[in-house]
């Protein structure tokens, strides 16, 4: 076969294939352990209304570096899903602890609100 200009496939596939294959299993270990562990976590633990045009709002947030600012903004909606209320929640550099830290923050709505939520924690 190798007269006529047909040469017979090579054995040197199988490193290429192992280093590709390390390749996409430590991007696949990156990827899980990146989207398993934010920069910043927040949960929402309960709200309260307190009247007509406020509603109070108690989460937990847990950041990996406490030494700058953070900020989230926290929603009110009425029945309907519309939004009524919104305030950003700014926590300075070394304001956090290591670890979970509870917030509670009222929110002024200009309806009543029937729930809050975290919209965006950055």
């Amino acid at each position: 076969m190798q007269r006529y200009g047909i040469k017979k496939a090579g054995g040197n596939r199988y490193p290429l294939i192992a280093v590709s294959a390390l390749i996409v299993s430590a991007w696949f270990i990156w990827s899980g352990y990146n989207a398993a562990n934010p920069e910043v976590r927040s949960d929402l633990i309960s709200f309260k209304n307190i009247d007509d045009q406020s509603i109070s709002i108690t989460y937990s947030i847990q950041a990996r570096n406490i030494n700058i600012d953070h900020s989230c903004s926290l929603i009110a909606r009425d029945l309907e899903k519309n939004t009524v209320g919104e305030v950003s929640d700014l926590m300075p550099a070394g304001s956090l602890l290591a670890g979970k830290n509870q917030r509670t923050v009222v929110i002024s709505t200009r309806l009543p609100a029937v729930n809050a939520g975290i919209s965006s924690c950055e």
